[in-house]
């Protein structure tokens, strides 16, 4: 299977753009926000537009959920799909979809910048700003996936000829966002790999302060890099800036001893 990744940050239009990318590639299948699309028909999966929020609808998009992960991953298997398009807000994020569905091989990059001008990029961020969504099926099709209130038609001109998307307003932000402190702290296990060892993640609005112990080798540099690797995901993931501080609590030696050491980064 022949793998794309279409990637730009929130409110850039790679919905919006799915289409034509589809077009010029011959793809087969996309993946988006959760749900696999065929032909502009949902065919497996669960929109995290439709979650409640943001927190749900990340876990959501990335198919945390063994459920919804093995009802996608079935119905790629079964389907036959030779090219694919997973559209994420950054290249680690269509790297974890892949290996959650368990999709091997290189993929190719595309840049939402390679497919969107500066005015178009404006206007979607525009739309974003008003909570405005475009999901990449047939208008016809809305109902069955899209569970949300408010949703309508919208014609794109696409080189000579005009395309139909969507335009919705996802379920979570028909009011207050709340990102609930258990997400930070799941998603800093995910970024902590095998040389490290979280004790606890306390979450301060926009403030996360971890505390945690390394495995021996590994190095004061390699723990600036992770910190910062953790800060941009949650940016991506979240549209927020947060704040990460971290403490580090001791050196683990490879038979799971530990040497007392404590400085904060």
């Amino acid at each position: 299977m022949k793998i794309y990744g279409l990637y730009g940050k929130s409110g850039t239009g790679k919905s919006h753009r799915a289409s034509e990318v589809v077009a010029r590639y011959q793809i087969d299948a996309v993946i988006d926000d959760g749900i696999l699309i065929v032909n502009k028909m949902r065919v497996a999966g669960k929109s995290a537009k439709n979650e409640r929020s943001m927190y749900a609808a990340t876990k959501r998009a990335i198919f945390f959920s063994d459920s919804h992960r093995q009802e996608v991953y079935d119905a790629i298997r079964q389907l036959h799909i030779e090219r694919l398009l997973i559209i994420g807000t950054s290249q680690k994020m269509i790297r974890r979809i892949a290996a959650r569905l368990e999709l091997s091989g290189e993929i190719e990059w595309i840049p939402i910048e390679s497919f969107q001008s500066e005015e178009e990029l404006a206007l979607a961020k525009q739309q974003r700003s008003q909570g405005y969504h475009v999901i990449p099926i047939r208008p016809v099709e809305v109902e069955k996936t899209y569970t949300g209130g408010w949703f309508r038609k919208l014609v794109i001109l696409m080189g000579r000829r005009k395309e139909e998307v969507t335009l919705v307003k996802p379920m979570y932000l028909s009011g207050k966002v709340t990102i609930h402190p258990q997400y930070i702290r799941e998603l800093t296990e995910i970024e902590a790999g095998p040389e490290i060892q979280i004790h606890s993640v306390k979450v301060d609005n926009q403030k996360v302060d971890v505390s945690l112990s390394l495995l021996q080798g590994y190095t004061v540099e390699d723990l600036r890099v992770w910190k910062k690797r953790l800060q941009d995901s949650l940016v991506y993931s979240l549209e927020m800036p947060y704040v990460v501080n971290v403490e580090w609590r001791s050196i683990l030696d490879k038979r799971g001893g530990t040497q007392a050491r404590q400085r904060g980064y």
